[in-house]
């Protein structure tokens, strides 16, 4: 029997993906488990394993289409077997029939109570084209419309209708005149994280605190575990660990900064998987520390350390970099003393980390150095009002000042 492959669901919040490549050609002999194809995810490619052995026929997915998840792409046969009959009825290209004029569109029927379901991303880009959603046939459940859905629909008209007219940019999109360097196209992982953050500042009302810590405790203990942990677990202990450790302690004891907003709901979730940025190429990827509260500094050293290795050798697992409940952001080390990080969708706050540098403070009646670290947390103002924001970060700056109960 002819098993379907089809786009899958990797991220929590993922309804839809970009198709990349294929890495077997129509026709070839596939192994089940053996690398398949290519898809682009929020931050990285990730390659998609075949899900059975057989011949792959009925191809489908071109490079960077935008399909919705679960929709076939393609088929794995047995030896002998042919297409299904609906892989037959649905060609992979296009005809070129091209009608003289463009007919009449009527609406689309729509099951249930009638009601036109849509993507927020679909619903954008219907209004930036001018079309109207009630033409446009949605394969999602319930007829529910997609991105692709939308980019077809707009296809199949631009093919039966004359090309209008060259529009002026607006005034204010006017391009200087300059010499270029290069033109970068807007692509992979680039626009999805446009896409995204575009999405989370402007559906998300952002609110940011910042706060100074004296890192001289914190700074006396990671010199005093730096060999010892290093020769536990293989790697170096950093200051990122220690606000990590300090962050997946401190998180417990303010859920709404550990929660997602979901539709009419608030999640409040159990366990704090947090999220790491990590710098691969140009672009930030977010490793991910599985139930980071049940981990002591040894264990979240190790496993910071491990992610981070194969999140730079691009050897990192869907699932190791999707369902992070909180981020953690550091740019201290490039001198970046304070800045406002975005939210990551879902998520409802993100703590940004600047370098720690010696700056003078009275203490008892006396200006001496001490090493101040900034963090500035960016909130969901929808989940978390400035108190509680507040709060946390208080606690946070607490821990991290007599930082010896992390151990």
């Amino acid at each position: 029997m002819a098993t379907e492959v089809i786009m899958p669901k990797v991220d929590m919040v993922m309804d839809e993906g970009t198709f990349v490549e294929w890495l077997k050609q129509e026709g070839d002999h596939v192994e089940k488990g053996e690398p398949l194809f290519v898809i682009l995810t929020d931050k990285a490619n990730i390659e998609i394993e075949a899900p059975a052995s057989g011949i792959l026929a009925g191809l489908r997915a071109r490079p960077d289409d935008v399909i919705p998840v679960t929709e076939v792409i393609a088929y794995i046969l047995e030896p002998g077997e042919t297409l299904p009959a609906e892989a037959e009825a649905r060609p992979t290209a296009p005809t070129e029939a091209v009608p003289a004029a463009e007919p009449k569109v009527p609406a689309v029927p729509r099951p249930g109570d009638g009601k036109v379901r849509a993507t927020p991303v679909a619903r954008r880009l219907a209004a930036e084209l001018g079309l109207d959603l009630t033409q446009v046939a949605g394969r999602g459940p319930q007829g529910r419309i997609h991105k692709a859905d939308v980019l077809h629909f707009a296809e199949r008209r631009q093919k039966v209708s004359p090309p209008p007219a060259a529009v002026a940019p607006a005034p204010h999109v006017a391009l200087p005149e300059a010499r270029r360097r290069e033109v970068v196209p807007l692509a992979g992982p680039r626009r999805i994280i446009a896409e995204r953050m575009a999405y989370s500042a402007s559906t998300a009302p952002h609110i940011a605190l910042s706060l100074r810590v004296d890192m001289s405790e914190a700074t006396r203990l990671r010199d005093r575990l730096l060999e010892p942990l290093q020769q536990k677990t293989g790697h170096r202990l950093s200051f990122t660990a220690i606000i990590a450790r300090a962050v997946a302690a401190v998180l417990p004891q303010h859920p709404y900064l550990n929660s997602s907003l979901h539709g009419e709901e608030i999640i409040l979730w159990e366990d704090v998987h947090l999220g790491v940025a990590t710098s691969v190429e140009d672009v930030l990827i977010v490793p991910v520390i599985r139930e980071a509260q049940r981990k002591n500094l040894e264990q979240i050293v190790a496993a910071l350390g491990d992610l981070t290795e194969r999140a730079r050798a691009r050897k990192l697992t869907p699932a190791e970099m999707t369902g992070s409940t909180f981020t953690v952001t550091n740019l201290g080390m490039f001198g970046v003393e304070s800045f406002t990080a975005i939210i990551n969708p879902p998520e409802a706050a993100i703590l940004a980390v600047g370098e720690i540098v010696d700056t003078p403070v009275g203490v008892a009646g006396e200006i001496v150095l001490r090493p101040l670290l900034n963090l500035t947390l960016s909130a969901d103002h929808r989940l978390v009002d400035g108190v509680t924001a507040a709060r946390f970060l208080a606690d946070l700056k607490t821990t991290l000042e007599n930082p010896y109960l992390l151990i």
